[in-house]
């Protein structure tokens, strides 16, 4: 016979984002849906070091201001742009240049 009990759990309640601080909460407005989350150990011979964590918590926005060049985005089951959508065709938005022509990473 098994006899439930219930007990509490530890639980993320805000993340925030680790370039500009904006803070989300998981149950308000929409929560972590616009949020990156990144965690992982690295690699044998990586760069970062061998066995080094790294997590890393970015906003969307910060996410296309600084990696969008890169991003490879497509439509998933069926969703549909919205008319505030910056990838209405699929595109990555644009991200201005540094005066080398470089993307800029300080934004």
């Amino acid at each position: 016979m098994r006899i439930p009990d219930v007990r509490p759990q530890a639980f993320t309640a805000q993340l925030r984002c680790d370039r500009c601080g904006v803070l989300a909460q998981h149950n308000v407005d929409i929560g972590f849906n616009n949020f990156l989350q990144i965690g992982f150990d690295a690699g044998y011979g990586s760069d970062i070091g061998d066995g080094t964590r790294v997590d890393l918590d970015l906003c969307h926005r910060c996410l296309t201001e600084t990696l969008g060049p890169w991003l490879r985005l497509a439509r998933t089951h069926g969703n549909q742009p919205s008319a505030a959508d910056p990838v209405a065709a699929g595109e990555p938005k644009p991200v201005p240049a540094a005066e080398d022509g470089a993307p800029r990473l300080d934004l």
